[in-house]
């Protein structure tokens, strides 16, 4: 790496930090103001409780605001370079402007290597605890740990190792208990469990009934339940596409597949997984003809106000485009993909006529 190489690499990587932080710090403001309505409500619940559950959802608002973040910090990196005459003498020294791209992008790239491993492993697993946090915080009946969702149900108490959806669950342990004896009536286990029209089929279970005189072993390799859950918990506690990862979603999909069961919003949660990191080179693309073209004497309020319009037009794009996929079957790895190959024909067309 050469000196203005490095130089680049600074100037640009200090403005992307700056707002970066700036735009997660802000909507954690405004999710923190609504929590507020949830405070009180409950006596576990209360504002170090809100302020805890804001900040272990940090890392997700960090991975969604980033290729904002990348596409304003960059305006303005590459924008106050361009104002201080820095880019123009790199480019007299005989530093063209598709090389200054190249630098930009090569930062882009180890960004982009960051966004996907705290899209990864980071994001999924501190939303998960955030929300099992609050849910454990506000519902008497439900409780989310290491050891999967218990439920409180009656005479039941429910152990559910994985939630993944409304219809699929797996790992399920049910303790019904006999409170005249105070004791354990029966433990059934099931591996898996699934919903079809209105009903749930428990598969490979084994329960044992617990009697004064022994332990009764029965074995099932299928048992239908009409209500296995609480119709309410489960919607709370299911686990939302964006919590999983992509490796998570995958196993999940195929499972869907083999059972000719809906995976649509799953495989439109597996493909941004590896867009969402692409994005950030094409928004650093995108940046470059506002700097080296029109944009060259702008002020940095004009540069902030492209690079949020320009934002919000991507994600606007990429939210409704996911949506309609979804609803008008168009395939999830299009639908994932459109607007990034959109606004990257555009970045390098607009490149292109920079002089």
């Amino acid at each position: 790496m050469n000196i203005i190489e490095r130089y680049l690499w600074k100037s640009v990587l200090f403005s992307i930090l700056i707002t970066w932080l700036s735009l997660v710090m802000l909507d954690s403001f405004f999710a923190f103001l609504g929590e507020i309505g949830d405070v009180g409500q409950n006596n576990n619940y209360g504002n170090l409780q809100a302020l805890y559950y804001i900040l272990m959802g940090a890392p997700r608002r960090l991975y969604d605001y980033f290729p904002t973040a990348t596409l304003i910090g960059s305006l303005l990196g590459l924008g106050n370079l361009a104002a201080n005459s820095e880019l123009t003498a790199m480019r007299a020294a005989g530093v063209a402007i598709r090389q200054i791209v190249s630098m930009t992008l090569k930062l882009g790239l180890v960004l982009a290597l960051m966004v996907f491993v705290l899209g990864e492993w980071v994001a999924p697993r501190t939303e998960q605890i955030a929300n099992s946090f609050k849910l454990q915080m506000q519902q008497k009946q439900l409780a989310v740990g290491v050891q999967g969702t218990w439920i409180k149900d009656g005479e039941r108490i429910i152990n559910i190792g994985k939630l993944w959806s409304e219809k699929k669950l797996e790992n399920i342990t049910i303790y019904q208990i006999d409170q005249q004896q105070g004791r354990i009536a029966s433990i059934t286990r099931a591996a898996s469990a699934e919903r079809e029209a209105g009903t749930w089929i428990m598969r490979q279970v084994e329960r044992q009934t617990l009697r004064n005189d022994g332990i009764t072993p029965e074995t099932y390799a299928e048992l239908r339940e009409d209500k296995l859950i609480p119709e309410q918990v489960l919607t709370i506690a299911a686990v939302k596409p964006n919590q999983l990862a992509a490796q998570e979603l995958a196993e999940f999909i195929a499972h869907q597949r083999a059972n000719d069961l809906s995976s649509g919003r799953f495989e439109q949660a597996f493909w941004q997984h590896f867009t969402t990191p692409l994005s950030t080179l094409v928004m650093l693309i995108i940046a470059a003809p506002f700097v080296f073209g029109f944009q060259r004497n702008a002020g940095a309020g004009q540069r902030i106000f492209i690079g949020i319009l320009i934002g919000i037009a991507f994600f606007l794009f990429n939210r409704i485009l996911g949506n309609m996929g979804i609803v008008y079957g168009i395939p999830p790895l299009v639908a994932a993909t459109l607007p990034l190959l959109l606004f990257l024909t555009g970045g390098l067309w607009m490149l292109r006529r920079v002089r």
